[in-house]
């Protein structure tokens, strides 16, 4: 099992009494991440309860005291002693709110660490009655950085944001960069060299998670319909969402498009980012962009597995994204069609596959009005004076 880079950001609030929930889509790697916790930062006796255990379900959604009860009886734990208490898939109690609450307000010896697949199952049955006893984590799939240390290539992930003058350990990332790219950041995934297999289960993801779980929650009718949407949104990673189009598209309302986004962003599919704008009410009018959060699955959906400019903009978002390398990630686009793909922390980048030394405009005008630099970010590139050429793991 493999560190994650998220554990620097948790390990602080390992000691102190807050309740941390670790929230994500299925198969990221949260309950690996758990266990990791107990077995590497923990010195504390602990216990892992799975909620998919179906005794531990019964006894969990039981009266709370029963629960310390099980933990005095069981494994001879008194309330002077700490404890740590992870419990996997919270979302599965009837009523978490309740269980949490009462054992953070009675039982401060007991550290409670759970997890939970979707926003929206999780803030259907978490009250804001646990506001200032909970603290949460978004686990995402793997970032480039990660996917490497899972491919035990320490030395290339020591080299991630940094500036590479060896043309062979650029042309070895390169190399992975493109898996990266072509099926994504899953953890099962990534530990799979067969073809196949990486197709195999990237399916199952779709199949199991999206037209089936995602469905369930967000209680969808018109089935054929939402199934339609999601093949038009991988098709459409990295270009302009337009509400109206999409709604005349699939063939329902303005408000049903809007929901259905809703319950793909909250369930960890996509991501919806806005308008780089100096002027709030500019940017919350403007179109946002889309992005699937993982590559993989965007080609799975879409049955196609070659490197193309949305799918490497796509992938960049991802590298961004699942590291945590930016505080505010937007695009720029002016209204007479000047674009750069990514402005992050105010800064902008243009994704080019291949960067032959061309003048790019939209850079050029966004220095001009912003005094910022313009970044390429590329696969393969030439350096040009006017611009910072970047290998896309140099960021």
């Amino acid at each position: 099992m493999f560190d994650r880079i998220i554990i620097e950001k948790i390990k602080p609030f390992l000691p102190v009494r807050d309740i941390l929930l670790f929230y994500g889509a299925r198969q990221v790697g949260k309950t690996t991440l758990m266990k990791i916790i107990q077995e590497k930062y923990i010195q504390e006796p602990s216990l892992f309860f799975d909620l998919e255990n179906l005794d531990y379900l019964d006894l969990l959604n039981k009266n709370p005291e029963l629960f310390v009860a099980f933990l005095k009886s069981y494994h001879n734990w008194n309330e002077d002693q700490r404890i740590i208490v992870f419990i996997d898939e919270i979302q599965y109690l009837e009523n978490p709110t309740h269980f949490l609450k009462y054992i953070y307000d009675n039982y401060p010896n007991i550290k409670l660490i759970v997890s939970g697949s979707s926003t929206l199952e999780i803030r259907g049955k978490l009250k804001d009655s646990l506001v200032g006893r909970l603290i949460k984590f978004e686990i995402l799939p793997l970032c480039f950085e990660e996917f490497l240390l899972f491919k035990e290539k320490q030395n290339l992930a020591n080299m991630i944001g940094k500036s590479i003058d060896f043309e062979i350990v650029n042309n070895e990332l390169r190399f992975y960069y493109e898996e990266f790219i072509t099926f994504g950041g899953y953890p099962k995934i990534v530990l799979t060299n067969n073809i196949d297999i990486k197709k195999s289960y990237l399916k199952q993801i779709y199949e199991t998670y999206i037209q089936k779980d995602i469905k369930d929650i967000g209680k969808i009718r018109e089935v054929e319909k939402f199934n339609k949407l999601i093949r038009i949104l991988a098709n459409q990673s990295a270009n302009l969402v337009n509400i109206t189009e999409l709604s005349r598209t699939v063939g329902v309302t303005l408000n049903t498009i809007n929901e259905w986004l809703f319950l793909l962003e909250n369930s960890f599919v996509i991501k919806l980012i806005t308008p780089f704008s100096g002027n709030l009410r500019g940017e919350l009018t403007k179109m946002p962009k889309l992005f699937f959060i993982d590559t993989g699955l965007k080609n799975c959906i879409e049955n196609n597995y070659e490197i193309t400019g949305s799918s490497f903009e796509s992938s960049f978002f991802s590298y961004i994204n699942n590291a945590y390398k930016a505080e505010k990630v937007n695009y720029y686009r002016t209204q007479d069609g000047k674009e750069i793909d990514f402005v992050l922390d105010g800064i902008p980048y243009e994704l080019k596959i291949s960067y032959l030394g061309k003048k790019l405009t939209a850079l050029d005008y966004f220095k001009t009005n912003y005094g910022q630099k313009g970044n390429i970010i590329t696969l393969h590139k030439k350096q040009n004076e006017q611009y910072n050429v970047l290998y896309v793991w140099e960021i």
